[in-house]
């Protein structure tokens, strides 16, 4: 998509208060490495996968200095209720009126992607061993994710946009990305 965001971009600032009443300004995060990661909505399997999988990788990757805050188009109270057992311990937004993804470019829905990522058997059987099923929530379910790696400057360097709804920037880019 040409709107996309870029890899030199600065980063879109904004001001917000995450499901748990803390105020998160990217202002906050200036000479710190930042990933800012756009989901669907808080009862996908495949977004409950990712959010355990960097649950399990946050000791590790705060010590190297990534922080993490995530965006949801979900309602708090849906957030709240749905995402409680991972006891997420990075900031997450509930942002139904989407006007921070809209600011990304986060705006992509795609209904192949649906279908595209319902035939990825090893993430669809990941995410239901893992205890987690498609279900009905609020939110679009075509919506692509997206994920910004922001370098210690507020520059983007690297804007990942999915092309199907399971995907997100891979752990090796994020590796690559604390290595640098």
């Amino acid at each position: 998509m040409a709107n996309q965001l870029t890899s030199g971009t600065s980063v879109i600032p904004f001001n917000l208060i995450d499901v748990q009443g803390t105020t998160i300004n990217t202002e906050n995060y200036k000479g710190k490495k930042l990933m800012i990661s756009f989901y669907r909505y808080s009862e996908c399997m495949y977004c409950n996968l990712r959010i355990h999988q960097l649950c399990q990788r946050y000791e590790e990757f705060k010590e190297q200095g990534l922080h993490i805050i995530a965006f949801f188009q979900s309602p708090k109270e849906d957030i709240l209720k749905s995402l409680d057992h991972h006891n997420i311990p990075f900031p997450v937004i509930a942002e139904p009126d989407r006007a921070i993804y809209k600011q990304y470019k986060v705006v992509e829905h795609s209904t192949i992607g649906f279908l595209k990522s319902l035939f990825k058997v090893g993430t669809s059987i990941s995410a239901m061993k893992a205890g987690y099923f498609m279900k009905s929530g609020i939110g679009s379910k075509t919506l692509l994710p997206a994920d910004f790696l922001v370098n210690e400057d507020q520059v983007i360097s690297t804007a990942f946009y999915a092309n199907d709804i399971s995907e997100h920037i891979s752990f090796e880019a994020i590796e690559s990305f604390l290595k640098d």
